[in-house]
């Protein structure tokens, strides 16, 4: 069963993070890596990042603390918002580290940014944020960090966002925001009842009581919080706890005993660069384990590797056009045919498949015969059945491998996606996972490849167990 998120909010503002009331007032409570390594320690399903003068400013995006943020050993997704307004800029926060971004002022100057954004990254990176304050009848959609109004009607901007393709909305209150006086419920409800995306609750909580309260009335995917976790309040684990026994489902079991690099994990991991993938954290991940990595992206590179990695954030056709055009697809299947050990994550283990239905129909590299294909769209009624699938969610093993050698059932690991691999041998299955009753592949294998829909470099020290069975391989 997928976990309700608890997600702390970062406003970021120079090198520090600051908090203010109705995005107004900012005073300075501390460094944004030492608040996420805290946070990420205590059990926080996310990190969400926001840079709150980049806009204001028209600054790049915060893309040293993005990596600094995984460096120092925070393997959870992280959510970047603030000053985001070309492509380009999404390409390189994704290559920072960062898993989705948040996109307010960009998107209401240029709708048809959403657009290009989710066909090129995918609608599960894309996360349209909301800033909306209380009219006389109904909320008016503000940008800038709060501090221009648009006369555009939040309940029908959000509908707007998620037809153009954001596959997430993050909604704030600017009322609430910072006064620790509980969520804007009506609002959040509102919108909920009328998307079929996760969405992400914040501004408001003052304490743990608030945080029940939105997810009882509103029906939210997740609930994001600052002041309640900054002035120590409430702990992540406390509020976990207080939900658990009040059986609302939330991860709980995110600490494992730590994994210690082995003389034997002193392997060269190659990953292919193909401009799409999560290179810097799946970078820090085996970097984790004690292994050398190579950032690869020519022929001959890929043919000598000993352990190869096809990472993946994005749509699945872009994904195989940046394969073609930088001349890998042979490469890559001479090196799956020489038996050595090849990991596909993500957009990485579909694009092994024959064929996906996203955005179209699609070839794959056709390693694994079978299709990509989407999951079914919720009925408007189905308030629980979202789409894309977005956090945590448990695998059952369908054999044993060494990929899953102390891999418990039911562990839980980091899911963001709308398509799911579906291969026609079902001997092939590794690992399914069930969404609201919908079974799925969640670990694919033929011999010496391997494809998981979900993230172990962004799935805590569980995730980084899968990453270490992998260098056992060879």
């Amino acid at each position: 069963m997928k976990k309700i998120r608890i997600i702390p909010r970062l406003d970021i503002k120079g090198p520090n993070v600051i908090k203010g009331i109705h995005l107004e007032g900012l005073r300075v409570v501390g460094k944004p890596i030492e608040l996420a390594k805290k946070y990420y320690e205590q059990g926080a399903d996310e990190i969400l990042y926001m840079d709150v003068v980049a806009s204001l400013y028209d600054r790049e995006s915060i893309l040293e603390i993005i990596k600094e943020t995984t460096s120092k050993g925070v393997f959870i997704p992280i959510t970047v918002g603030g000053g985001v307004r070309k492509l380009e800029d999404i390409k390189n926060i994704l290559r920072a580290g960062a898993d989705k971004v948040a996109i307010n002022t960009a998107a209401v100057k240029n709708p048809e940014f959403i657009r290009q954004a989710a066909e090129k990254f995918g609608s599960q990176c894309i996360v349209g944020s909301i800033e909306a304050k209380k009219k006389e009848i109904g909320w008016e959609i503000y940008i800038e960090n709060g501090r221009e109004k648009t006369g555009i009607d939040a309940i029908e901007w959000a509908k707007k966002l998620v037809e153009l393709g954001a596959g997430e909305l993050l909604v704030t209150s600017i009322d609430k925001e910072g006064t620790e006086e509980g969520y804007e419920y009506d609002l959040i409800e509102k919108i909920v009842s009328e998307v079929s995306v996760p969405v992400i609750a914040c501004g408001g909580a003052g304490k743990v009581q608030d945080i029940e309260n939105c997810l009882k009335r509103t029906k939210c995917d997740a609930v994001s919080m600052a002041s309640v976790l900054h002035y120590n309040s409430e702990s992540v684990e406390n509020i976990k706890n207080y939900l658990d026994k009040k059986n609302f489902p939330v991860r709980l079991n995110y600490k494992t005993e730590d994994i210690i690099p082995s003389e034997k994990n002193k392997k060269m991991i190659s990953i292919i660069d193909y401009e799409l993938g999560n290179l810097f954290s799946v970078t820090k991940g085996f970097e984790k384990l004690g292994c050398s990595v190579k950032i690869i992206n020519k022929p001959p590179e890929i043919i000598n590797a000993d352990f190869l990695v096809l990472p993946g954030v994005g749509a699945f056709s872009e994904g195989m056009n940046n394969l073609k055009e930088k001349n890998l697809i042979e490469p890559i299947k001479k090196y799956v045919n020489s038996g050595k050990p090849f990991l596909g994550i993500c957009l990485g283990a579909q694009l092994l498949l024959s064929e996906s239905e996203e955005f179209g129909k699609h070839l794959g590299l056709d390693i694994i015969q079978g299709k990509v294909v989407q999951f079914r769209i919720p009925k408007k009624e189905e308030k629980n059945y979202r789409i894309p699938h977005i956090g945590w969610n448990s695998i059952l093993k369908n054999k044993k491998n060494v990929l899953l050698e102390n891999i418990q059932d039911n562990s839980e690991f980091y899911f963001v996606h709308s398509f799911y691999l579906v291969p026609e041998d079902k001997k092939n299955i590794l690992a399914k996972t069930d969404y609201y009753g919908e079974e799925f592949c969640s670990i694919l294998n033929k011999g010496n490849v391997y494809g998981v829909q979900f993230h172990p470099e962004k799935s805590g020290e569980i995730g980084l167990k899968i990453l270490n069975n992998f260098l056992r391989l060879r």
